[in-house]
């Protein structure tokens, strides 16, 4: 039996490791950047990806909505949107450190709401027909937000591993049979490509086992799985259990007919992985039918941390064009002046990208729409 004792010293050994590492890697994990090499996409801009062989035929909107949240709307069926989890609450380093070992991390309800205000693409009547949430991992940048804006999509399935699953089962307004683990059907590698999961006729989604690089130095935060339902909701960050990570594959086909051809195929994750991780998804996505267009949604927080990222993916799947997500501070205000993620060089990113695909990339802010169209 643990003692409640037990369950308060390792946060606080966890937020001691967090300190002792900041201290030895100097200021590169404490400053953060400017984010003028990334050009970033104006809030509620729609820059337009045409793959069009002709006259256009279709479109997907792909929203930015902070961190790694993103919102997937095809034009041809708008009554069953995808989310990716996106983060609003942003809390500082100081806080983090102190502040959630004393008093807790709790979302910020208003802040939330301020924000989606601020982005009529992923208003409240679409957040209403959001029908699969795909998340990646299991750490509180993903999941703090989540159960507040759930009851704002009360038709949507959650997806992710078997520890967001038990992570989530205090959210009252989500129905046990609405948290779904993938673990069992997720793709492994290219003999073992896992199974298919309809949102509809027009979208399949699939999970690919991924990895976490770590976060600070050779330190991942809050590793480690949930294997029993929570009662609540963690209360500190370090509650919020990495689990086993999973990439996100989604097709949307070019009309609703589960033997239609692929118009676009959207790869998503949102942590960066090592070579051979990126290696053996991208076998699975050898085994799947071809894609007119391929869109990789990548992330640039501790990019360089794993080795050979995302070139391996990128070299492989040569995507037409790249969505560079999970480059905001977000252990910073969002009414501050914006910067990159701590850690982060933002020329090194650039550099990193443009031998795979040119200037075929963007990294949007929260609000900014990516249309790609066919």
């Amino acid at each position: 039996m643990v003692k409640p004792w037990a369950t308060r010293i390792r946060p606080v050994r966890a937020s001691v490791a967090v300190l002792t590492v900041l201290a030895l890697s100097a200021c590169r994990w404490v400053t953060t950047g400017s984010p003028t090499a990334l050009r970033p996409a104006p809030a509620n801009a729609v820059q337009v990806v045409d793959a069009c062989a002709s006259a256009c035929a279709d479109s997907l909107d792909l929203v930015a909505m902070g961190v790694a949240g993103y919102l997937l709307v095809p034009w041809q069926d708008t009554t069953r949107l995808v989310l990716t989890p996106p983060m609003f609450t942003n809390p500082t380093v100081p806080w983090l450190v102190l502040g959630d070992l004393l008093l807790g991390t709790r979302p910020d309800t208003a802040q939330i709401t301020r924000r989606l205000a601020a982005m009529p693409a992923a208003g409240t009547e679409r957040l209403g027909r959001v029908r699969a949430v795909l998340v990646g991992h299991g750490h509180y940048d993903h999941l703090l937000d989540l159960p507040p804006l759930l009851p704002r999509m009360p038709h949507a399935r959650v997806y992710g591993s078997e520890t967001v699953r038990n992570l989530l089962a205090p959210v009252t307004s989500l129905a046990d049979s609405m948290r779904v683990a993938v673990d069992t059907l997720a793709a492994r590698h290219g003999a073992q490509a896992g199974q298919s999961i309809a949102v509809s006729p027009l979208i399949q989604l699939r999970a690919i086992t991924w990895a976490h690089a770590p976060n600070i130095g050779s330190l991942t935060i809050a590793p480690g799985h949930q294997r029993t339902p929570r009662r609540t909701l963690p209360r500190t960050v370090h509650g919020w259990k990495m689990g086993t990570p999973y990439a996100w594959v989604v097709d949307v086909r070019q009309r609703p007919d589960p033997s239609a051809a692929v118009a676009v195929r959207l790869v998503y994750h949102d942590a960066a992985a090592d070579a051979d991780v990126q290696r053996r998804a991208a076998e699975v996505m050898a085994t799947m039918p071809p894609a007119h267009v391929t869109v990789v949604i990548m992330t640039a927080a501790n990019f360089d941390q794993a080795n050979a990222y995302p070139d391996v993916l990128l070299a492989h799947l040569t995507p037409q064009h790249v969505l560079v997500g999970h480059w905001e501070d977000f252990f910073r205000s969002s009414s501050r002046p914006e910067r990159v993620v701590r850690g982060t060089n933002a020329e090194a990113l650039v550099r990193r990208l443009t031998p795979f695909v040119d200037t075929r990339w963007s990294a949007p802010r929260a609000g900014a729409v990516t249309r790609v169209r066919w």
